[in-house]
């Protein structure tokens, strides 16, 4: 008795005439007409080499194959409609899913904060875990579902990627309060250019793009950028600036956010540098996921703007 030589459309007609016990009601349980049902019927007797059902005092009753059978074709139906009730449905309130976002470090101080507050309320079992990757690594873990978004500032991923845009970002100069460079209550042109900076260059982000735009600022304005430090990771920055005369350019919200941490200041970049678009990035292949979608709308909510 081989199951590919059983038509998996039967198992509904079992398990409907198992719990109503007539094949009339049965028929009318999964959509069929009288007649289909009775053929339904037979074709299941035919498979199993049993009667299955058998009429008795005006119902139908299992015979002890069918009733061996009960619980494991009901079992497996219920599975399978809780899969396909899966894949159609996110219940953010009950689900304990764990999601994985490719986001810089950086990009936790300006996300997870706000983020897992509301997760707190919207969803209180759902966790998350953060990655920092290099975009060709992004890129392919997209691809296979390793990671479920990317969010920042990335090139195009190709045709079967999605791009959203959550917010544009503008840059600005953090100093320390009472910096020579400040001291008209303004930062000109002239002080930026003429200060000593620091380079904060993380793995994977979006700093080489406003590293090289700088650059040629700088050099439209024929001044080499005097550089006093190179860093790779952001711990200990705000403190470093506090502490220095250093100046550190930055995007805005992660500006606000060091703000907080220690006696600094912000002042917007005074230069022409073009805002860039802070993206979450997704594959084609779960477009479509209503768990990958409710994320999605997560970000949306909290900080599109």
């Amino acid at each position: 008795m081989k199951l590919n030589s059983l038509d998996l459309n039967l198992l509904l007609v079992f398990d409907a005439i198992l719990r109503t016990e007539s094949v009339t009601r049965a028929a009318d349980d999964v959509g069929l007409s009288q007649p289909a049902m009775s053929n339904a019927l037979t074709r299941l007797r035919e498979y199993f080499n049993d009667q299955l059902f058998v009429r008795t005092q005006g119902s139908m009753q299992p015979t002890p194959l069918a009733l061996r059978l009960g619980a494991p074709v009901q079992e497996a139906l219920l599975q399978l409609r809780q899969a396909l009730e899966d894949k159609r449905h996110f219940d953010a309130q009950t689900s304990t899913r764990c999601f994985r976002v490719c986001m810089t470090e950086v990009a936790q101080r300006v996300f997870l904060p706000q983020l897992m507050s509301s997760f707190q309320t919207v969803a209180p079992g759902v966790q998350l875990a953060t990655v920092d990757m290099f975009p060709d690594h992004t890129q392919v873990a997209l691809g296979t579902g390793e990671i479920d978004l990317a969010i920042g500032y990335f090139a195009d991923f190709g045709p079967n990627f999605y791009a959203q845009r959550i917010f544009q970002e503008n840059y600005v100069v953090m100093l320390r309060r009472g910096h020579a460079a400040t001291s008209s209550g303004s930062l000109t042109l002239e002080a930026y250019l003429d200060a000593s900076h620091i380079v904060y260059l993380p793995a994977a982000a979006s700093h080489h793009t406003l590293e090289a735009m700088l650059d040629t600022e700088f050099a439209k304005h024929g001044v080499k950028r005097r550089v006093g430090l190179r860093v790779a990771h952001s711990m200990g920055l705000s403190s470093i600036v506090a502490g220095t005369d250093l100046v550190l350019t930055i995007p805005s919200r992660l500006g606000q956010a060091f703000s907080g941490l220690v006696d600094v200041q912000l002042f917007d970049l005074p230069l022409d540098v073009p805002r860039i678009d802070i993206n979450q990035y997704w594959h084609a292949r779960f477009h479509q996921d209503p768990a990958i979608q409710w994320l999605r709308s997560q970000f949306q909510a909290n900080f599109q703007g």
